[in-house]
């Protein structure tokens, strides 16, 4: 046997020696631990906790008008298309907003519920460290968001879990109106300001007719062939000479409007769009699972504090043990 071997050897027996030598105090050492974690993590000293998750898709659609309305030679945004990594990252960010914080506290009674007094000076403080205890988000490998809420009320757990996805799905929905109000205001007075106009060129062309000149094409085609005609000269002369005054006029102001009235059909089919995207509602979560009512606890898990107090308690109590042996040898 070398001499490494034999090292260890007698390192092994030594061990096993001085763990029979003291196996009575370890014994009652471990034991003793083992009963105060029984007991100490019984629901008289920590309140168990209920876990229920929530799980949904985040939707990619930012625009119903846009998803639904648009032109067919245009490729829409499919409305029912879930979110990719992206998304999913930016419903991460609302989740743990203040905004969509403040309104499960207040929708859920949350300060009552982790018994916070209204006196409390670090009122705030504790509820923001009993909401992230309580409540958690996460991401997962698929793209997809998990909301997991914990209570002492299981009924409860499962409510809030539900309830905020469904404040998420209201979150967004706000942003998505504030915005939409802001361009519906946007179009409306680009249409009122090209309605304006056009109604302005139309007027021109009613005080233009008033003039003899309706129609400058039409009126000189008609002239001429009344002059091969041999018509009354003296109304030729007339309409000739409105024609030259007041033709390219005519002529300018057809054209303009023209143009003028496919800009305010555009403006027309936006505006349209803007009316729909601020009145419509279209959900912005694919829910995958809805949170249920738990049937068992998440929270402590008791056999493993258990067994870490009991191992921790035998491995100190080891420590403690060959301290004293080797204090007790020292001659002073």
């Amino acid at each position: 046997m070398s001499k490494d071997k034999k090292t260890y050897y007698f390192e092994l027996v030594d061990v096993v020696k001085f763990l029979i030598k003291n196996k009575k105090p370890l014994s009652i050492i471990s034991i003793g631990a083992g009963i105060a974690a029984i007991i100490f993590t019984s629901p008289w000293f920590i309140k168990p906790l209920f876990q229920s998750t929530a799980i949904f898709y985040p939707s990619t659609n930012n625009s119903i008008s846009s998803a639904l309305l648009t032109d067919s030679r245009t490729r829409a945004k499919d409305p029912l298309e879930f979110g990719e990594q992206a998304t999913a990252q930016q419903f991460i960010q609302m989740l743990e907003s203040d905004n969509l914080k403040s309104r499960v506290i207040k929708n859920f009674n949350l300060r009552d519920n982790y018994k916070i007094k209204p006196d409390d000076s670090e009122k705030n403080y504790k509820l923001g460290n009993l909401y992230k205890k309580h409540i958690s988000v996460r991401k997962t490998p698929y793209a997809s968001i998990e909301v997991n809420v914990r209570d002492e009320v299981p009924e409860k757990a499962a409510e809030i879990a539900n309830g905020i996805v469904q404040i998420l799905d209201s979150v967004k929905t706000d942003i998505q109106k504030r915005v939409a109000l802001q361009a519906l205001a946007i179009i409306e007075e680009q249409y009122k300001n090209k309605e304006a106009e056009v109604n302005t060129i139309k007027q021109t062309m009613r005080d233009l007719g008033a003039k003899g000149v309706y129609s400058f094409e039409e009126q000189s085609k008609a002239i001429t062939e009344l002059a091969g005609k041999g018509g009354n000269q003296a109304y030729i002369a007339k309409q000739q000479a409105s024609l030259a005054q007041y033709g390219s006029e005519a002529l300018s102001s057809q054209e303009t409007l023209v143009l003028e009235l496919d800009k305010l059909s555009e403006l027309r089919k936006k505006l349209e769009q803007a009316k729909v995207d601020v009145n419509a509602n279209l959900s912005n979560v694919f829910i995958l699972q809805e949170a249920t009512v738990a049937e068992k606890k998440a929270y402590p898990v008791r056999w493993i504090l258990v067994a870490v107090s009991i191992f921790g308690s035998f491995v100190l109590g080891c420590i403690v043990l060959l301290f004293t042996d080797k204090i007790r040898h020292i001659k002073f």
